[in-house]
């Protein structure tokens, strides 16, 4: 019975992460898609690690090593300062929920990855790869005046980034580091390549409630992944962590209703295309 108990609040947390980071991104593209990416980026990680450092306790002990800090490092570098700002610039080029939906495009860079260092690749990896690209070309908009290529470009970009780091914080984790600390490393590493850019400045104004319920939530979010983590694989905890789109797309209908940023059908459906795609890939379909 414990262990049933178990893998049910595993399964809450890894859905509750695409419902934190749906709100993260809802924000974004409602309060702040007009702020600049890298103070944007900036603020959140400063504002978001306080919560990771306070849960700490909960997210897998102090165990680091030379080798995990240096990759903890590169993956911070890579993820929380190129790609979160790379999202940011997405979301301010594409409509709706479009950032988000090029969040989950990482599983599928995922899959590619593992075909160019001659791992198997099944039917499902691929039909969830074509799934995927499909919900990128809906919610990236096709009719004139609505498509954005830098968009599209920038999106695919940050899936790309997001699905390296995951590979590089695996590593991290193999060569002796915990999750929980390799992320607080990651967030410091990330506003260190950050604060040149930003000129160590925080967003301010009207502003900084939004940037904080952003940085709280991605924080949030991170901390849950690496908990369901704990008692669930990586196929399982990927789709439902995909939930994103979907969450971010609920939030801007009931949000919404400046033209660009309320959902329409296909927005939508991308968003489910894009869970979807993703659930074949990680094996959960």
């Amino acid at each position: 019975m414990s262990a049933l108990i178990s893998r049910v609040i595993a399964l809450v947390m890894a859905v509750s992460v695409g419902l934190v980071f749906g709100v993260h991104d809802s924000v974004a593209k409602l309060k702040l898609e007009n702020a600049d990416p890298a103070l944007l980026s900036f603020s959140t990680l400063l504002l978001g690690l306080p919560l990771l450092i306070a849960l700490l306790p909960l997210s897998g002990g102090l165990r680091v090593t030379p080798a995990s800090a240096a990759v903890f490092v590169v993956a911070g570098i890579l993820n929380f300062s190129v790609g979160r700002t790379l999202m940011y610039m997405a979301t301010r080029r594409l409509s709706s929920s479009g950032a988000s939906v090029m969040t989950s495009t990482s599983a599928a860079f995922s899959a590619v990855m593992s075909l160019l260092l001659g791992e198997r690749v099944t039917i499902s990896d691929l039909l969830g790869i074509a799934a995927i690209m499909l919900a990128v070309y809906m919610a990236s908009g096709w009719r004139r005046g609505d498509y954005s290529p830098s968009g599209v470009a920038i999106g695919l970009s940050t899936g790309l980034v997001i699905a390296s780091s995951v590979a590089i914080i695996k590593v991290g984790e193999e060569l002796g580091g915990s999750p929980g600390l390799g992320v607080i490393i990651a967030y410091i590493s990330g506003l260190a390549a950050l604060g040149p850019r930003a000129n160590l400045r925080l967003v301010r104004g009207q502003s900084a409630k939004y940037v904080s319920i952003m940085g709280v939530a991605a924080a949030l979010g991170q901390l849950l992944r690496y908990l369901a983590l704990t008692s669930l694989n990586v196929d399982v905890v990927t789709p439902l962590q995909n939930l994103r789109p979907i969450a971010a797309t609920a939030i801007l209908y009931e949000a919404s209703e400046e033209a660009g940023k309320h959902p329409l059908v296909r927005h939508w459906a991308a968003a489910v295309l894009a869970f979807l795609g993703v659930a074949l890939v990680s094996g959960l379909l």
